[in-house]
């Protein structure tokens, strides 16, 4: 049997590749992952691990879940699918019911683990008069809808919305963006810094020790893939823009 080739180097596999990479960064080789395709998904993109895979309810097709996103793959990696699984007879989605379950066991989990570890120092704080809540968010200097969030920082600190920012510059490491976010995190007045730079005025270009790495590095690993991501207290992560009343009214809802 002649050895597997490697993936056509096309627009689409230049695409997932870029995907992946972009994705959850957790975990390693899966058990139950055909050795075909394990390679395959490895030399796609070698720096990122599935957070699952595992048999789906197609006979010969595998889930292969990155983060909130799944895709389908042959057992021998030559083929790849994208898009929702609908069992007909429930009309169920077993592509969302993959993604919860991952979110609901494995993200969760992380997330909470990564705020209980997370020293306030690291973070920059825009903290309410009379906290009632807290959030903690990954944001990006030069991020349109970051921008539209931190013009509103008054009113989220006026509904009791205390709001921790964490780095997650989304070109990456060695990008213009993560070296104004070091610059920000380096500042003497991080504050300002920060409001400034929200505002389109580039920092001074400056060195230090901080998180910024760190915290682009852990946003991966949560499921962060565009900002801001919100991460409230209880593990769960509202991806986008939230305007502040209706940010609390989320916080506000009673717990099940």
């Amino acid at each position: 049997m002649p050895a597997s080739r490697p993936p056509p180097d096309t627009p689409m596999t230049r695409l997932l590749a870029c995907t992946l990479a972009s994705l959850l960064l957790i975990g390693g080789a899966h058990a139950d992952t055909p050795p075909a395709l394990a390679k395959v998904l490895e030399r796609i993109s070698p720096e990122a691990a599935p957070t699952a895979v595992q048999p789906s309810a197609i006979d010969g097709l595998y889930e292969v879940i990155f983060g909130n996103t799944v895709y389908y793959f042959s057992a021998d990696g030559k083929y790849m699918l994208g898009g929702p699984m609908v069992e007909l007879a429930s009309r169920r989605n077993l592509s969302t019911a993959a993604v919860e379950k991952v979110e609901r066991e494995q993200l969760m989990p992380l997330r909470k683990a990564f705020l209980k570890d997370l020293k306030d120092a690291d973070t920059i704080a825009f903290t309410a008069a009379d906290p009632q809540h807290r959030v903690t968010v990954f944001t990006d200097i030069d991020c349109g809808y970051c921008r539209e969030l931190h013009r509103h920082m008054d009113q989220y600190n006026a509904a009791g919305i205390s709001v921790r920012y964490v780095a997650f510059p989304r070109a990456g490491e060695g990008s213009e963006s993560f070296t104004k976010a070091e610059s920000v995190w380096c500042a003497d007045d991080r504050k300002a810094a920060m409001t400034a730079a929200k505002t389109g005025t580039a920092p001074p270009q400056k060195a230090c020790d901080n998180p910024v790495a760190a915290q682009f590095r852990a946003g991966q690993k949560l499921g962060v893939s565009g900002t801001p991501a919100i991460l409230l207290d209880d593990g769960r992560l509202l991806p986008g823009y939230v305007p502040p009343e209706d940010l609390a009214r989320l916080l506000n809802q009673p717990d099940d």
